[in-house]
């Protein structure tokens, strides 16, 4: 049987879209399901510390609640480039953000006036961990998006010009979660 690389390209999409989702809000449950079972999954957090496995990212997860740490109100993902080759796709995107209110200390995240912006890789294998042949992704890599308008070194074209999401692969392919929606 000849694969659908479309149809595995949406199902990547759709678990890197759910995984998103899941950030705002704090979705705890959604969030375990973007992820294989046990130790398989790692992450380079955006707030430098490394995580292994879905028991840790949870530990994460719920230590931000406990602790008061807003979650994302509302964000806009673009997703800069796909590639899916047989079981195995990597993806990396490009997303801004903003945050509730909160006293806590959030100096890992600096962002004018709450807006915060991240990019990312992401790798994903047809596995679940205990092999079912369904996407998820297995590790994760974060870090700070460049100041809108720092120049590019070598460039001197800045993010504002481009565009988040802006490539020369094509289209960025973009979705925006709101908690709140008007």
């Amino acid at each position: 049987m000849q694969p659908d690389i479309e149809q595995d390209r949406q199902d990547v999409l759709d678990a890197h879209a759910k995984w998103w989702r899941a950030n705002v809000g704090l979705d705890i449950p959604a969030m375990r399901e973007c992820f294989p079972s046990g130790m398989n999954f790692s992450m380079f957090n955006r707030n430098g510390f490394t995580y292994f496995g879905i028991e840790e990212l949870t530990s994460l997860w719920q230590h931000f609640i406990d602790v008061g740490i807003p979650s994302r109100l509302t964000q806009t993902v673009n997703v800069v480039r796909l590639d899916v080759r047989g079981d195995t796709a990597w993806l990396c995107a490009e997303l801004t953000y903003r945050r509730g209110r909160s006293e806590v200390n959030q100096d890992w995240e600096e962002g004018a006036e709450d807006l915060f912006g991240s990019k990312s890789t992401e790798i994903y294998y047809r596995d679940t961990g205990d092999g079912t042949p369904q996407w998820r992704m297995w590790h994760f890599h974060s870090s700070a998006l460049q100041p809108w308008d720092e120049p590019r070194p070598g460039f001197e074209d800045t993010l504002t010009q481009r565009g988040l999401g802006g490539n020369p692969y094509g289209l960025s392919i973009s979705n925006t979660t709101d908690l709140n929606p008007a």
